[in-house]
């Protein structure tokens, strides 16, 4: 084949490479919660090397927290405290304390709190985990819905319609 038909081949095949690369929708995210202490506990846990999260890349948190002050009790000295099983990215961090006081919470009721934030955005990472919700001086609890919602990417992208763009690539170069 004479070399500028060979050139040309080449040009076309990258182009049509490009705009399947291009064309290549990006992976869903999924979504994995994790759950606070409950009033007075503690809890502890691992994720093990072989678990499906490990080496996921997270993109997105959503924190839900809504508590129930009792009668007699104050919000603001409430507190709880969570280390998640990830390898952050820089600036970023593994693990959040939220307490009544800094979230200007106060007296008996319901107080809710909710953040969507990308600070807990690294890759998820064989590691031991957990968090606590000590009650010494608050009687309340955590209710139903609270939780840490974290999105992560099952899979890179565009690696498989690479991997057929290039597969075609050199089988249209060996000929």
């Amino acid at each position: 084949m004479p070399r500028c038909v060979l050139r040309a081949a080449t040009a076309a095949t990258a182009a049509t490479l490009a705009a399947s690369l291009a064309a290549a929708a990006p992976a869903p995210a999924d979504t994995v919660e994790f759950l606070f202490a409950p009033v007075g506990n503690s809890f502890s846990a691992f994720l093990a090397g072989d678990d499906p999260l490990v080496g996921k890349e997270i993109i997105s948190a959503r924190i839900y927290l809504t508590v129930e002050s009792l009668p007699g009790s104050d919000a603001a000295n409430f507190w709880t405290d969570i280390t998640l099983p990830i390898e952050p990215f820089g600036g970023n961090t593994n693990s959040l304390y939220l307490a009544g006081s800094d979230l200007g919470w106060s007296g008996s009721g319901t107080f809710s709190y909710f953040l969507e934030t990308t600070m807990l955005n690294g890759h998820f990472v064989p590691a031991r985990w957990g968090g606590e919700t000590p009650g010494f001086d608050f009687d309340g609890e955590i209710l139903d819905g609270s939780r840490i919602e974290i999105e992560y990417i099952p899979a890179p992208a565009t690696l498989a319609p690479l991997t057929c763009a290039l597969c075609a690539f050199r089988r249209r170069r060996a000929r």
